[in-house]
């Protein structure tokens, strides 16, 4: 799975905090204690989003495992299509969402982006 940070969005729409668009694996515990694999799409603070193929509920609670840090309490707050909202019960601190997205980001591929080299001219016989 990629692991990267593509952007940082600013507070907008009636949210405490910027979200940082993330892309990595994380793990939810359900109520019945099993453990989930989940996708992360954005972190803040304050919460977060992911994908799962586990069937949620607002108002359910969860345990989030993020990569480098302990389980965190989490409730649902929107489920649609895949796709859960939750919040934090208790926010996490912004230095620690800077290291959990430095723990994940991956080098940018050489020659993806920006400048390319020319191609070497061809010789013709």
């Amino acid at each position: 799975m990629a692991h990267a940070q593509l952007a940082i969005l600013p507070v907008q729409d009636g949210r405490g905090a910027e979200r940082r668009i993330v892309n990595f694996a994380a793990r939810l515990r359900d109520p019945g204690a099993r453990l989930i694999e989940c996708e992360v799409q954005d972190l803040s603070t304050d919460g977060f989003m992911a994908e799962t193929d586990l069937a949620l509920e607002p108002g359910a609670v969860v345990w989030l495992k993020l990569p480098g840090i302990e389980l965190q309490n989490s409730v649902v707050v929107w489920a649609e299509g895949g796709k859960v909202g939750f919040q934090f019960a208790t926010p996490i601190h912004p230095a620690t969402i800077e290291l959990i997205v430095a723990m994940n980001r991956r080098p940018v591929p050489k020659r993806h982006f920006g400048p390319q080299d020319p191609p070497a001219p061809r010789s013709i016989a």
